[in-house]
């Protein structure tokens, strides 16, 4: 097999871990209503789930990229994570205290930690290697899957089918996808080797860049975790809908990462990235202003539109711009950027009940408008000097 071909089969392997680990969260947080009531959990004690579920993910990621991944490759680190996530579904429905729920979220952030570092690596690999902007590509299969999830957990929940059956076979599913990853997942020779790799700290600007992503990552949740609550308590929306924010945010997205090569060729990175999502996030307040739902539900998939490629332009600007091997970048990138999960969660969650969830729909918008105000001031100072319009660095 040539190497197009092998490298074409991997990045769709790759592809398709990021759709189903999103199918299996998006499930996850639209039934995360029936699962709060079943526990008897406030909103801040799931938000001190997702920060066990942080710390353990930052954790994991270190050593990974450390350890792991160099003496195994980035394939077996996959199956390795792709294996551990088919074990949460068997369990989510089946937590018999709130403890339980605690450790299921460290081990889910383990997953998350082994599974991270590998994807993005590999991903990396390949669009250095073909020469094409995979990056937001790729990023659209979390979206993709995102919005599978949504709309099955909207279903079946409209269907009232009992979730420990859904979650059952979401299980056996999960474990298939580890054997596709087994077979068609980047090739050893293919992979990145370093047998003794070193600590090292980011430099001042893959701190700068890799803060944006970590913000991203801490408010994103707004959306992922706490929108189907919002609009059943606060808009009053049936309980079938709880899931429809997800599934129009993720269109939006799915439609921007898969037009991102030629947005970024026909504009360019600075547009749309930092000045895209700056308009995104304006619609998305005065929308939220009207507390319509359907004036809402349009604003959301502009929103997702116009902020998705934000997170992929991080990550490519900064393996063009670090003297570092490309795992040990993605590792500084991707472990400050998962951090935000670590006290993104716990702010969202206190915040919801202290000042609501209209309050964090309102900040969403907010934030994400700073943060891309800031990024545009980076990349317009040229902070990021000679990266745009360069073709990736080749695998160190």
């Amino acid at each position: 097999m040539n190497q197009d071909k092998i490298l074409n089969r991997s990045f769709f392997a790759t592809y398709l871990q990021g759709v189903i680990v999103m199918i299996l969260v998006a499930m996850y947080f639209v039934h995360a209503p029936i699962l709060l009531e079943m526990l008897e959990m406030s909103e801040s004690k799931f938000a001190i789930g997702m920060v066990f579920f942080g710390i353990s993910n930052v954790i994991t990621n270190q050593l990974s990229t450390r350890f792991l991944i160099p003496k195994i490759g980035t394939t077996n680190c996959l199956v390795i994570a792709r294996l551990m996530y088919s074990l949460l579904p068997f369990f989510i429905f089946y937590f018999s205290n709130y403890y339980f729920f605690l450790f299921i979220s460290i081990i889910w952030g383990v997953a998350i930690g082994i599974q991270a570092p590998s994807l993005f690596t590999q991903v990396a690999i390949v669009e250095s290697r073909t020469k094409k902007i995979l990056n937001p590509i790729f990023k659209s299969s979390f979206a993709v899957g995102s919005l599978i999830g949504a709309g099955l957990a909207s279903l079946f929940l409209g269907l009232e089918i009992n979730p420990k059956k859904t979650f059952f076979i979401l299980g056996i599913l999960v474990f298939l996808s580890s054997i596709t990853m087994f077979y068609w997942g980047l090739p050893r020779n293919y992979d990145i080797v370093n047998n003794s790799p070193k600590f090292t700290w980011p430099s001042k600007i893959i701190l700068f860049y890799a803060s944006i992503n970590m913000m991203v990552f801490a408010s994103m949740g707004i959306i992922i975790n706490w929108s189907s609550l919002w609009l059943i308590n606060d808009i009053k929306s049936p309980i079938y809908l709880a899931g429809f924010i997800i599934i129009f945010f993720n269109i939006g997205e799915i439609s921007s990462n898969m037009l991102a090569s030629r947005l970024i060729k026909t504009f360019n990175e600075k547009i749309v990235g930092p000045y895209f999502a700056m308009l995104g996030s304006i619609i998305l307040f005065i929308s939220i202003l009207t507390m319509n739902i359907y004036f809402i539900f349009v604003a959301i998939i502009f929103f997702g539109f116009l902020t998705s490629n934000i997170i992929p332009i991080v990550y490519r600007v900064a393996i063009k711009i670090s003297s570092e091997p490309i795992p040990v970048t993605i590792s500084h990138v991707s472990s400050i950027a998962f951090s935000g999960l670590i006290f993104g969660p716990a702010i969202v969650g206190l915040s919801a009940e202290k000042f609501g969830l209209t309050f964090n729909m309102y900040a969403l918008s907010v934030v994400f408008f700073c943060l891309s105000f800031v990024m545009a001031i980076l990349m317009n100072k040229n902070i990021m000097v000679g990266v745009e319009g360069i073709e990736p660095t080749p695998p160190k």
